[in-house]
């Protein structure tokens, strides 16, 4: 599969409800939901089986407004209305779970932005 840094991509986060060892706490979305790949694509093998994420959303009650990029509608990201880009939520998931890859992506100067704001949660680097 291959995936860009800032490309959108839409991932099945779905559980088998009748499997109680799926129901992590915190709790974590349990649908299909876009998210924007964040990895550093020209490091790994396109045959590598995970891929770094950062999930979107249009609810803005998710959204820290210090720690969140924020999309404008457009062309280029295809989102029919405003979105928030979830930082804190980054996740490394199976690339058997990413069920599109889209031609949308976000710019370089917003994902620029979304990986300084990934650093910033996670603690940051010595």
């Amino acid at each position: 599969m291959e995936l860009k840094a800032g490309q959108i991509v839409a991932v099945d986060w779905r559980k088998e409800p009748a499997d109680p060892a799926q129901d992590p706490q915190p709790p974590e979305p349990n649908k299909l939901r876009p998210a924007v790949v964040v990895q550093d694509t020209d490091l790994f093998d396109p045959a590598y089986p995970t891929v770094l994420v950062v999930p979107m959303t249009g609810d803005s009650a998710l959204a820290i407004p210090d720690l969140t990029v924020v999309l404008q509608p457009c062309r280029t990201n295809g989102c029919k209305k405003l979105s928030y880009l979830l930082p804190q939520h980054l996740t490394c998931v199976a690339k058997t779970r990413i069920t599109a890859v889209t031609q949308s992506e976000i710019t370089p100067a917003e994902l620029q932005q979304l990986r300084q704001l990934v650093v910033l949660t996670i603690g940051g680097f010595s």
